[in-house]
């Protein structure tokens, strides 16, 4: 498992928290600049609250199974 998907995969069970980095650090086992790289790559997955503090938001999801709602004049 990549250390991209071991921060996922945490995040995950935490949406709506407020962690800071070194919590991330701490519970990932991923090095500050691993996760700061992540947050920076990910930025719809965390609000900032403050330096270093972060509020955890849900992983957007596309709906594949959406039905074709095109309209046609044929």
């Amino acid at each position: 498992m990549s250390k991209q998907q071991v921060i996922e995969e945490y995040i995950n069970t935490i949406v709506g928290a407020t962690v800071t980095t070194m919590a991330l650090v701490q519970a990932t086992k991923c090095s500050l600049p691993t996760v700061l790289s992540y947050i920076k790559n990910n930025p719809s997955r965390f609000e900032k609250v403050k330096r270093g503090t972060y509020m955890i938001r849900a992983a957007v999801t596309s709906n594949t199974n959406t039905p074709n709602t095109t309209q046609h004049d044929w």
